[in-house]
């Protein structure tokens, strides 16, 4: 099942192709791919490919725009800014971790984005998917939720960075909880952690 929503209309050829790009831009990154190899995973010939597409950066585009839209869509259906500031922040969180959660390979390309993504995608796309996080960070540290010993871009950034840690370093965290045999915690806890963390000390 792809992990994106349909770029283009149903039973568009170049549906599959973005399909595929993600596949091997998730495992490489940007510069490690090659169109050819995602003609390949595509099942077309890289003229075809190169036709619908001009070059590796026009599909690295097309696929992130694709990530950032599916990710708004989400975030905007799973998190009522009309709940009080606790609530809020706290749904926006769960929701922020499960989308990441429910879509491997995005979150890898995510990760590519800023190890070996192209910048001006990468601005583009910080600045889409975090001004709704901002203003909702301002909100919350207006009500003495949030601390306000940080500014509100940050605090909605070490937020993402703690859940992102929480997501790609499972195996880091298992060892160690091991050195001192201590169990894990779920999804639900660690949430908790991090609006802790974040609101204002009591």
């Amino acid at each position: 099942m792809p992990e994106l929503r349909p770029t283009f209309p149903q039973g568009d050829a170049r549906n599959t192709i973005v399909d595929a790009a993600l596949t091997v831009f998730a495992a490489k990154g940007f510069h490690g791919a090659a169109t050819r190899q995602i003609a390949l995973a595509a099942g077309v010939s890289q003229p075809l490919l190169l036709h619908h597409f001009r070059s590796k950066e026009a599909l690295w585009h097309v696929v992130g725009e694709q990530i950032t839209s599916d990710f708004m869509a989400f975030m905007t259906e799973a998190v009522d800014v009309s709940l009080s500031p606790d609530d809020a922040i706290t749904t926006m969180i769960r929701a922020y971790l499960s989308f990441w959660k429910e879509r491997p390979l995005s979150f890898r390309f995510n990760l590519w984005r800023r190890l070996d993504g192209l910048q001006e995608e990468r601005l583009s796309r910080s600045e889409t998917m975090t001004r709704p996080v901002v203003a909702l960070m301002q909100r919350a540290q207006a009500t003495g939720f949030i601390r306000n010993d940080l500014p509100p871009g940050l605090a909605a950034i070490m937020g993402g960075a703690m859940v992102q840690f929480w997501l790609d370093s499972q195996l880091e965290i298992r060892a160690a909880l091991a050195v001192t045999g201590d169990e894990g915690l779920s999804d639900e806890e660690i949430i908790d952690h991090i609006v802790r963390l974040l609101r204002t000390p009591r």
